[in-house]
């Protein structure tokens, strides 16, 4: 005889529900609340992804920002500085460390963020240099045109254009080596002390000197320390120097390319030969030029 039983059968295999979320309590939504914020402010720096050479950032520095963020203005250092296109996908700001700077913690400050760049000490040597005595005290006769001289150089340096007149990597200046570095502290026929604020390339009288990058020529001159001078404006106050020379091959006032002819090499002004002083300035601090010139390598 066959049992039946009037028991419901219960199937206890798991059971899934597409997509419906649990009940939310009040208490769980305030908990939410009060940590997205949170989570927001963490993930926004991977998000701004701003990254910097030469590492690390030492004291004397030129700096060359890249994000894939955005373009727009940023603040270090207490300067003003400018994300601008680099190619279709990514932006660049060029800024720099003045030798007066502290080590220490600098927040860049850019899109809403904040973000430290550590700037590391930074050892230069000391040389002994021996030049004219009129070199290293003046006489009274000449100090008015060293006056003027300064006035002149201060005068263009506060009057470069917000854009940028550069384009892409800097290139040297002369084909040859350089043989006096950047920052060197000069002892002047024993009793003046200064500061090598540029690099010296072993340059024989009359080499071709090019313009390092793009811009506009805004001194050529002869001076009385700097000799035969040329001064180019690239732009949200970048310049390059180019000192001692014997020939002009620009004029004030032109536009130049990069690696464009300027000036052929001399021993003019303030030297013990013929070379080439090549220097950087940024916002009116002199930077080491040869880490300028690897900052896109």
């Amino acid at each position: 005889m066959e049992c039946r039983s009037d028991r419901k059968i219960i199937d206890r295999r798991p059971v899934t529900i597409p997509n419906k979320p649990a009940p939310i309590t009040r208490r769980h939504a305030l908990l939410l609340a009060w940590i997205t914020p949170a989570v927001a402010q963490t993930a926004a720096p991977d998000r701004l992804l701003v990254k910097w050479t030469p590492l690390p950032v030492f004291v004397g520095a030129p700096v060359l920002f890249r994000t894939t963020a955005a373009s727009g203005p940023a603040t270090w250092l207490d300067k003003q500085i400018e994300f601008r296109p680099e190619s279709d996908s990514s932006f660049s700001a060029l800024a720099g460390v003045g030798l007066d700077r502290e080590p220490g913690k600098y927040p860049l400050v850019f899109n809403g963020q904040t973000i430290e760049v550590t700037v590391k000490p930074h050892v230069y040597p000391s040389s002994t240099v021996t030049v004219p005595p009129k070199f290293v005290k003046p006489p009274k006769e000449v100090q008015a045109r060293i006056d003027e001289e300064s006035a002149m150089k201060r005068a263009v340096f506060h009057a470069s254009p917000p854009e940028r007149l550069w384009k892409g990597r800097f290139l040297a200046p002369a084909p040859t080596r350089y043989t006096s570095s950047f920052g060197v502290r000069r002892l002047y026929n024993g009793s003046t002390q200064s500061t090598h604020q540029g690099l010296d390339y072993s340059a024989a009288m009359g080499t071709q000197i090019k313009a390092a990058n793009s811009g506009r020529v805004v001194i050529v001159h002869d001076m009385y320390f700097e000799g035969g001078l040329v001064v180019i404006d690239h732009g949200e106050s970048i310049f390059t120097l180019y000192m001692h020379l014997s020939k002009f091959l620009v004029k004030e006032g032109a536009e130049i390319e990069k690696g464009q002819p300027i000036a052929k090499s001399g021993s003019s002004g303030r030297v013990t030969g013929p070379h080439l002083h090549f220097a950087v300035q940024w916002q009116g601090s002199y930077l080491e030029p040869s880490t300028l010139l690897r900052l896109w390598t």
